[in-house]
């Protein structure tokens, strides 16, 4: 009995370290993550206080994705906390529901790059692209000044009688702003796509243990790695929102 005692000490001991281990190597993952949108962040400052920059207005599908995700780390955290109290069925249930969430997640954020491409603002294009409302969907600020649009011109705003149209001049320029929009969504859709084949990897591998129990360990690295893509996305969210 004692060496058999022994022999379970030592397993769960084993399986401590492992989990340690494990959120280690999730928290260095998490770091390097924080550092890289850290760097894309201070790029895009630098960038908008460049000679032209177009003040975009945030696409609505970026403001509904948004609930989404604040949603579903609600729902993940209730699976946990159903996991831990073994409750199967509702932690199953609720995993399901964060993938869901996730995937209409991502769906929205298509629909807000589609919206932006609506509005003449494209990943790689020039400011004679733009075709959305003037003041309502995008400014354009050029040499530190706001332009003023009249019947499709842009102006100083001390170009009173209106002599000298900048469009020619601006038009070489391209809308640095759009192209950042479209890469921190991205790069950032990517790890939320990364953390929604882990939760599917949970939910296939519960699905088929015999003895019907839960990895909880794993799932509460699954719903820690998640919490930190959704936060990312406020912050990015509120980042584009003020900046823009």
């Amino acid at each position: 009995m004692e060496a058999q005692a022994t022999i379970h000490t030592d397993v769960r001991t084993e399986k401590e370290s492992s989990f340690r281990t494990s959120k280690l190597v999730l928290y260095v993952g998490i770091f390097s993550i924080v550092m890289l949108f850290a760097g894309l962040s201070s790029a895009y400052l630098v960038s908008s206080y460049g000679e032209l920059w177009v003040n975009l207005s945030m696409p609505q599908s970026f403001f509904v994705s948004t609930v989404i995700i604040l949603l579903s780390s609600l729902v993940i955290k209730l699976a946990v906390g159903a996991a831990q109290a073994g409750n199967r069925g509702k932690a199953m249930g609720m995993l399901i529901g964060t993938i869901v969430l996730g995937l209409a997640f991502s769906y929205f954020q298509y629909q807000g790059w589609q919206e932006l491409i609506g509005k003449g603002s494209y990943l790689s294009g020039h400011v004679d692209n733009l075709n959305g409302v003037y003041g309502e969907d995008y400014t354009i600020t050029y040499q530190g000044r706001d332009l003023v649009m009249e019947d499709g011109s842009y102006y100083f705003d001390n170009d009173n009688l209106r002599e000298k149209p900048l469009n020619d001049e601006i038009a070489i320029y391209n809308n640095s702003a759009s192209s950042y929009m479209y890469l921190l969504s991205f790069v950032h859709l990517l790890h939320v796509l990364g953390g929604l084949l882990f939760l599917i990897g949970l939910l296939i591998s519960a699905q088929f243990r015999k003895d019907g129990l839960l990895n909880v360990k794993r799932w509460r690295l699954g719903s820690i790695y998640w919490h930190f893509v959704d936060g990312l996305w406020v912050y990015l969210f509120l980042f584009l929102l003020l900046i823009h």
